[in-house]
């Protein structure tokens, strides 16, 4: 009887739960044709990622993806250095997109040094906001063009995103239906529990 109240409030918990889908990609893109992205595929330059503060989702180029969390998601960048032979943005402006492992696509834009604005995506009871982002160079050699290793140009591009993921308050149907399987089997404990009176005659 037990075993079946367990299971009954394990299902419950798992339809109260909410999964977060993983970042599969993330690109930083200029209107002069300037790229820095986690796309292992291409010869752009690679953008990494940090999260938290001192650890580098993707030392190299061969991104796959990265989980994420309901709530607010606070990412650092950075990326090597281009055009080389100064230390000046490529672009007045910059546009970011990510992609997420349910389809969910955000972007924003970053123009001069003001962050104007990021789009929301909603895949099924998810939804996806991105809140900020940043991406300027400066004179410092943090990372090269595929390797998370000073090299290349000298002055490379550091920045930071950051992105909201909110459910809503209506289940899916797959979660309706393991709200229904616990408490059925709940109920079903409950019923198992009848205890049997004996009636006995003097």
């Amino acid at each position: 009887m037990k075993k079946y109240l367990l299971a009954g409030i394990a299902a419950i918990a798992l339809s109260s739960s909410a999964n977060a889908a993983s970042l599969v990609s993330a690109a930083v893109t200029g209107p002069s044709g300037t790229v820095w992205n986690t796309n292992s595929a291409d010869d752009f330059y690679a953008l990494f990622l940090v999260r938290p503060f001192g650890n580098i989702i993707n030392p190299t180029d061969n991104f796959t993806s990265a989980p994420t969390t309901i709530g607010s998601n606070n990412y650092s960048i950075a990326g090597d250095g281009f055009p080389g032979g100064t230390s000046a943005n490529s672009d007045p402006s910059y546009l970011l997109t990510l992609i997420f492992a349910d389809g969910a696509t955000i972007s924003g834009q970053y123009v001069g040094s003001t962050f104007t604005g990021g789009t929301s995506a909603t895949v099924g009871n998810t939804t996806y906001t991105l809140t900020g982002f940043g991406w300027d160079r400066s004179p410092a050699d943090n990372v090269s063009a595929h390797s998370a290793v000073s090299g290349g140009d000298p002055s490379d591009y550091t920045g930071q995103f950051a992105f909201t993921q909110a459910i809503s308050a209506v289940p899916e149907p797959a979660t309706w239906g393991l709200m229904v399987l616990g408490f059925g089997m709940i109920g079903a404990a409950a019923r198992s529990r009848k205890v049997k009176t004996t009636v006995s005659y003097a």
